[in-house]
This record gives structure tokens, C-alpha cells and sequence, in this order.
């Protein structure tokens, strides 16, 4: 009989002991789970932070497993960033992809290099259009990719045909006037506020692109421009 109470004791000893254990681990994991989502939270703001112009649903992915190893070492060897409310030079809402290598955090946040493409949708460039020439109705905007040009119907009706041409210089894409024909007949742009600098020459355009970014491509596609851009060395200000 003491023998059989000997060992009842025993077994419930193990049974207490592995309780104890396994709500230690199960209270450890917990506490690195929300560390882990709190450091890549604040990642994410920090992101937000240096580069407003991304707009307000930016999302940060950071590359490999452990957020919080990479924070003790101030090293993060790669951030991946989306987001659709991005503003590019005169472009609002438009989409951006972008990859960070090699982010450097301390006093000052650095980043290696920087690569992102971007989709500025027929619907961004009709908003472009309208803020430069706000007086001008913009019924709607499709592209040619065959020739290279974005047209926009403006005006009544959109009785007119708007051609415009996107212009890579100095790392920074613009949308040139090619012309503007009113049912067939060719009409002077200057009558539509702009000039001959179209929608990239809209006043107070944003003049640097975030992350020191400069496009380096430009390609006109049936759902808008995609534009690929890099960038070396930086600093994330504000981060």
C-alpha cells in the first residue's frame, strides 16, 4: 500500500512538473510573439515616418524570421514596402513595390540600395491631368502602348483628344503635351493651362522621389505607366 502511495506521488510530480513547464513555454512564446509583431510595427511606422509620400497604407515585410534579432544588431538585410496611396512626382494613388537591402539602423537609419516599380493607373493619370488643368473636364484616359502615348477625351463630352507622352530625364518622369485635337482639328495647348509641360510640371510637384529614388524606366502599358526605379547609398530621414 505505501509503495502504491509512493509512486501515485511520483507520477503526479512529473504530471506538476510538466504542467509548469509547458505554461512557462506556452507564456515565453506568447511574450516573444508580441514583441516580435511590436518590433515590426514599429518598423513599419518608422517607414511611414521617412517617407510620407507613400501614403497612409504602407505595408513592411521584413525578410527572414527573427524582426528582433535583426533589431539587436541594428541590421535589417531586407525590407519589402507595397503600398497604393503612393504619390510619385504629379502622380497620386499610385501603386508602389519597393525592396530595401542592407537598412542600417542607429543614429542615423541607412539604407544600401533601393528598388521599386510602380503603376500609376490610367485613374491617377485623369487626376494628374484635372490638377493642372482643373478648368478642363477629363471624361476619361486610356493609353497606346503601340505608339508610347497616354490619351486623355477632355473637355465637353470629351469632344477633345488630349496626347501625352512620358519623358524620362534626370531620373524623374514628366508627361509631355504631344497635341490636343478638338473633333479632328488641331487646337493650341496653351488654351489648356498647362503649356507645353503637361501634368509633370504641375505646381508644387513634389520635386524628389521617396527612398531617393530616380526611375530609370518607363514603359506605357494598357493599364497605365509602370516605371522602374533605383536607388544607391541613402539616408532614411525622419526614421
Amino acid at each position: 500500500m505505501k509503495h502504491r502511495l509512493m509512486k501515485t506521488r511520483a507520477v503526479m510530480r512529473r504530471h506538476l512538473v510538466l504542467t509548469v513547464t509547458t505554461a512557462v513555454v506556452l507564456v515565453a512564446a506568447v511574450a516573444t510573439g508580441v514583441a516580435e509583431f511590436t518590433a515590426r510595427n514599429m518598423i513599419q511606422n518608422r517607414i511611414a515616418e521617412a517617407a510620407p509620400s507613400l501614403g497612409d497604407n504602407v505595408a513592411v515585410s521584413v525578410a527572414g524570421d527573427w524582426v528582433l534579432w535583426d533589431l539587436a544588431h541594428k541590421n535589417i538585410p531586407r525590407l519589402d514596402i507595397s503600398s497604393d496611396d503612393a504619390r510619385l512626382g504629379p502622380l497620386s494613388q499610385v501603386s508602389v513595390h519597393a525592396q530595401l537591402d542592407d537598412v542600417r539602423l542607429g543614429g542615423t537609419a541607412t539604407v544600401g540600395s533601393t528598388h521599386a516599380e510602380v503603376t500609376a493607373r490610367t485613374q491617377s493619370l485623369a487626376a494628374a491631368i484635372q490638377t493642372v488643368a482643373p478648368s478642363m473636364p477629363v471624361a476619361s484616359v486610356t493609353t497606346d502602348p503601340a505608339k508610347g502615348t497616354v490619351l486623355a477625351a477632355v473637355g465637353p463630352a470629351g469632344a477633345g483628344q488630349l496626347t501625352l507622352r512620358p519623358v524620362l530625364k534626370d531620373g524623374k518622369v514628366t508627361l509631355a503635351v504631344d497635341g490636343l485635337t478638338v473633333f479632328g482639328r488641331s487646337i493650341p495647348t496653351s488654351r489648356l493651362g498647362m503649356g507645353n509641360g503637361g501634368p509633370g510640371s504641375a505646381p508644387g510637384a513634389q520635386k524628389d522621389y521617396p527612398l531617393g529614388l530616380k526611375a530609370t524606366s518607363v514603359h506605357v502599358r494598357p493599364d497605365g505607366l509602370h516605371i522602374a526605379l533605383t536607388g544607391g547609398p541613402s539616408t532614411l530621414a525622419g526614421a
